[in-house]
């Protein structure tokens, strides 16, 4: 049963025991907790259920406003939503959304507009990576560029959502930010424009994020475009979810070696109907087995809300790749690339 108390705990312990290798299978079982919690029927529309998550918004915006260490940091919010303090004192956001808004309905579990306004006073830039509501917060969106912020989004979303003043992603150039523009693939809904984004952090370590369903038509040309321009991809914001082709954490582990931050658990928007029990999207408990090889290694995450890691430099990142890995990614791309067509968007 859902409780003020129950949450509390749970995030006192997680506050204890950092997110590494010695403590992924520790960290797993208290997140687990929170999946029977969050599994209940209509949590999303449960105020105990919003009033966490607006603690730990709050938690999450004194932290930022504090940090003031020579690397970036980075805050994991709802769903797909990440905040990211860099060590020069800038604040960018990406995929950060008003909470749970689905299009066909509202529900209780929303930002509200006391902390809208405090998220768009603290980041300077926020990303959106398509237009569909668990990823793209037009409140927030829109406040942002009321305070004369940055947000930079497709142009589809940006006309669907009417941010005036908003940086359409095909057309936005920066040096610390490359954009990949692609396609959200639906099997439901019409295909949505969608942009990845590789950010460069101060200290010249890279930070990825696409989005949350991969389709590998679409995503191989992106991590080929990266190789040929010389990048690499140190970290990376990453849902499991794929319609087609490999794994996208095996895929990405073999090429770059790259840290992980799992987003898109627990998006309430994709309960249907409206307050039935169980999971929505990914639960802690099917990230944990998805990411379970680089988890092991100490190169995975699982945060829950509020909670936070460091992006560490370059020079403190080993980029060395197990050669038989190598073999076993190679082996797999060539198997597939002789029955695709790929096209590089």
């Amino acid at each position: 049963m859902l409780s003020r108390n129950s949450f509390d705990q749970i995030t006192q312990k997680l506050s204890q025991l950092p997110a590494n290798a010695e403590n992924w299978e520790a960290r797993h079982a208290l997140l687990r907790q929170l999946d029977a919690l969050f599994g209940e029927p209509a949590s999303e529309n449960n105020p105990i259920l919003r009033d966490f998550y607006r603690q730990r918004c709050r938690q999450t915006i004194r932290e930022i406003r504090a940090w003031d260490g020579p690397e970036a940091k980075l805050w994991k919010c709802y769903s797909s939503g990440v905040v990211i303090k860099d060590g020069d004192g800038s604040v960018t956001a990406f995929d950060l959304n008003d909470g749970c808004t689905p299009k066909a309905r509202r529900t209780l579990f929303l930002l509200g507009e006391e902390l809208t306004e405090e998220f768009s006073e603290l980041i300077d830039t926020a990303f959106y990576t398509h237009g569909h509501p668990d990823h793209i917060g037009p409140a927030i969106a829109g406040r942002l560029l009321a305070h004369g912020k940055k947000v930079i989004a497709p142009l589809e979303a940006i006309q669907e959502w009417r941010l005036v003043g908003a940086i359409s992603a095909e057309e936005y150039r920066s040096e610390r930010v490359r954009c990949y523009p692609g396609i959200q693939r639906m099997t439901m809904e019409a295909d949505s424009p969608n942009s990845a984004y590789l950010f460069t952090l101060r200290s010249g370590a890279t930070f990825f994020v696409r989005g949350d369903i991969y389709f590998w038509e679409d995503f191989l040309p992106i991590l080929d475009r990266i190789k040929e321009e010389k990048r690499t991809i140190d970290f990376v914001a990453l849902s499991p979810f794929h319609q087609s082709g490999p794994s996208p954490v095996t895929e990405l582990d073999c090429r770059f070696h790259c840290r992980f931050l799992t987003i898109h658990e627990w998006e309430f928007s994709h309960r249907l109907p409206l307050g039935i029990g169980g999971s929505a999207t990914q639960t802690f408990q099917e990230l944990h087995e998805s990411f379970r090889v680089p988890g092991e290694d100490g190169r995975c995450a699982c945060l829950g809300w509020g909670e936070s890691m460091l992006l560490e430099s370059r020079a403190s990142i080993s980029s060395e790749v197990n050669s038989s890995r190598r073999e076993v990614c190679a082996s797999t791309r060539d198997h597939i690339s002789q029955q695709l067509s790929f096209k590089c968007l």
